[in-house]
């Protein structure tokens, strides 16, 4: 499921003819931001859940101590803000959302609500990430936290237009999901990579335990055809990053820490292997003192592809439009570079390429339109 390889990182002629037509504005590239066509890779369940979602499961759930709370309250508790000493910080936040998606109607009017929001920033596509074993229980196995999950995104879909797809992520901390559990997720993967699950992820703290540990897995994923990525480099050291590379892995999550590792960008350009991109969360993680810093406009100058994200909208607040403006007020991203890293995203979509072609040309049109809109 090698992603196809996006040439020179640009769009097409037809594109670049429409855009010359344009002057150039912040409030025309703001505007262009609101209207363009987008996709999502990176996207977290658990971290989508926004105040009024997790106000609303409290009432489900009879959670009183969250549900007496206002949603100003809830804000407070829930959404981080501002930069956090470290990932092990922000990770800890989501000991809030777990009690609240044990549960079928729980997890599946979450899934709905990420399609819900997905639709207000003009995705045609998202695949979404979780662990089951973080939200079973007893009464509520993985297998039936993955279906009420693919439930809520066919609802998502026939309410929203907006498809989608399932990762499911592996666990590195062996505190929160056993080797056993890690196993029986990944059986899941393979026994539903027809029926909505389209990768295979690794999420957690790279200190916790080493990609290394779950060769076996990805091997098998790969095998039957599953799209492999792993958040790697998101946190020093970033030795997993070469790893992911051997081991031929469609995408990285995050990569912060690729520069910092001699060829590593080269081979990572070679490979056309595409970088999940999550500007905020790299920053509210500390992996980047500030936007400016972001390594994304050195991977776009370098002819990375990169795949612009959430990562988690509800835990850090925020919008997908709002990353692509992150990139254009802080790493110079003008508006070629934003069409054309929206595209590499559908590029690196795990998608068979039959159902590539049509979403490209909805791509496309939409793209056109909006400049339309945009023209002198």
């Amino acid at each position: 499921m090698r992603e196809r390889r996006s040439g020179d990182g640009g769009v097409s002629p037809n594109l670049r003819r429409a855009l010359a037509d344009i002057r150039w504005t912040p409030p025309r590239l703001s505007a262009l931001i609101r209207a363009m066509p987008k996709v999502e890779t990176h996207l977290h369940l658990d971290g989508s859940l926004s105040p009024r979602t997790i106000k609303d499961l409290a009432l489900l759930s009879g959670d009183k101590t969250l549900a007496r709370k206002s949603l100003a309250e809830i804000e407070r508790l829930a959404v981080v803000k501002s930069p956090r000493a470290s990932l092990d910080r922000v990770l800890s936040s989501f000991q809030l959302f777990y009690p609240l998606l044990r549960g079928p109607w729980a997890v599946e009017e979450a899934a709905r609500r990420v399609a819900q929001r997905a639709q207000g920033q003009n995705v045609l596509h998202f695949e979404l990430r979780f662990a089951p074993a973080l939200l079973a229980a007893d009464d509520f196995p993985q297998e039936d936290v993955l279906k009420a999950a693919l439930r809520g995104l066919r609802r998502g879909a026939a309410e929203f237009g907006v498809s989608s797809a399932v990762i499911v992520c592996l666990i590195r901390d062996e505190n929160l999901v056993s080797d056993e559990q890690n196993s029986e997720m990944l059986d899941l993967a393979l026994a539903y990579r027809r029926r909505g699950v389209v990768g295979l992820d690794l999420a957690g703290n790279e200190r916790a335990r080493p990609l290394s540990r779950f060769k076996s897995h990805y091997a098998r994923a790969r095998k039957a055809g599953l799209g492999t990525t792993a958040h790697a480099g998101e946190a020093p050291p970033g030795d997993d990053l070469d790893l992911a590379l051997d081991w031929g892995l469609h995408r990285i999550g995050h990569g912060v820490m690729a520069g910092k590792r001699p060829g590593l960008l080269e081979r990572i350009r070679e490979r056309g292997v595409t970088i999940e991109t999550n500007p905020t969360s790299n920053l509210r993680t500390g992996a980047v003192q500030s936007l400016t810093e972001h390594p994304a406009k050195f991977w776009r100058r370098a002819g990375i592809p990169l795949a612009i994200s959430t990562d988690d909208p509800g835990l850090f607040g925020i919008e997908l439009g709002g990353e692509y403006e992150a990139l254009a007020g802080h790493c110079r991203f003008g508006a070629e570079d934003l069409l054309a890293v929206s595209l590499q995203g559908v590029d690196s979509l795990f998608l068979p390429e039959r159902r590539k072609r049509p979403l490209r040309r909805r791509w496309e049109a939409l793209a056109r339109k909006a400049l339309a809109s945009l023209a002198d």
